[in-house]
């Protein structure tokens, strides 16, 4: 029973430390967005990746921490090549669809994250985690369904950035992994580290195809998306992901979705529907809701 109180602190610190992470998240779709009137996809997604790396071993430097990128470790190689796959289609699937929906349609991760553990990882899987699973679809549902029923850009848009809530999946998964493995902060940065360079050098020959000369404002926005939603949310994320389960980590990032239909809105001028709206409730209801049951069963 002495151990009850700390793991409750740790579950506590981790839950705010993801809620910060997905705080910074909710702003990588409206800036992607915006800098997507001017630069490619691929081209965005390999140069906030490059900052990104430079920017963590800036802060490893600072830490007096030996870099070292484990070439070996599955886990890694897994979450390498999920970040190329989400990054190639969430950032082209902003081509043709919205920040909100790119955002929502990314947070269907959690149900394959659920689906993954059931059938690959043997973990239990209950009434709460399939309630909220169902909460989810049908919020992503709702969220998208003016889409869908008009068909054309905005569906390949979506579909694409479903595949790479697939994708995202599977990082979640292989990440988390690591974290619950890992005993400090180096560790954590070292791992996010080799996957932000490595996931940007692979990406290199195929951005290489659609180089555009950024301006002065597209510059200053791709520094505040390498350093902020991505180096900064990821590291925040994976200190959660340390402290909970794999599952509480995966939901999480789906409370990433409230600040992107804010930030759409008022830096972008997207409209909100009410179904928009109900669904984005939805799907954080289903985070809470399983969130708290891993708090019980603690």
């Amino acid at each position: 029973m002495k151990d009850q109180p700390q793991r409750s602190s740790l579950l506590h610190n981790g839950v705010i430390l993801g809620f910060l992470a997905a705080f910074l998240w909710g702003t990588h779709s409206v800036i992607v967005r915006y800098l997507t009137s001017d630069l490619g996809g691929l081209q965005i997604a390999v140069s906030r990746l490059f900052i990104a790396a430079l920017a963590i071993f800036c802060m490893l430097r600072l830490m007096g921490i030996r870099t070292s990128i484990q070439l070996g470790d599955w886990n890694f190689r897994l979450a390498v090549l999920s970040t190329v796959v989400n990054y190639i289609l969430f950032h082209i699937g902003l081509e043709h669809t919205g920040a909100a929906n790119a955002m929502v349609l990314e947070n269907t991760a959690p149900v394959f994250v659920l689906i993954f553990l059931y059938f690959f990882a043997d973990t239990p899987v209950g009434r709460t985690e399939v309630l909220a699973t169902l909460l989810a679809i049908f919020g992503v549902f709702l969220t998208v369904y003016q889409d869908f029923q008009g068909g054309g850009e905005p569906l390949f848009g979506d579909v694409l950035e479903i595949g790479a809530g697939l994708s995202w999946a599977v990082f979640l998964i292989s990440s988390s992994r690591a974290m619950q493995m890992s005993e400090t902060t180096g560790e954590r940065l070292n791992f996010l580290f080799g996957i932000f360079l490595c996931s940007g050098v692979l990406l290199v020959p195929l951005a290489a195809f659609s180089l555009q000369m950024p301006t002065a404002n597209d510059l200053v926005f791709l520094l505040l998306l390498g350093v902020l939603p991505t180096a900064l949310a990821y590291y925040l994320w994976y200190e959660a992901a340390a402290r909970v389960s794999t599952l509480t980590a995966t939901l999480m990032f789906a409370a990433s979705v409230v600040f992107t239909f804010i930030n759409s809105a008022l830096f972008l001028g997207a409209s909100i529907t009410p179904l928009a709206v109900i669904g984005a409730v939805l799907i954080v209801a289903a985070i809470f809701l399983t969130t708290m049951k891993k708090a019980q069963d603690d």
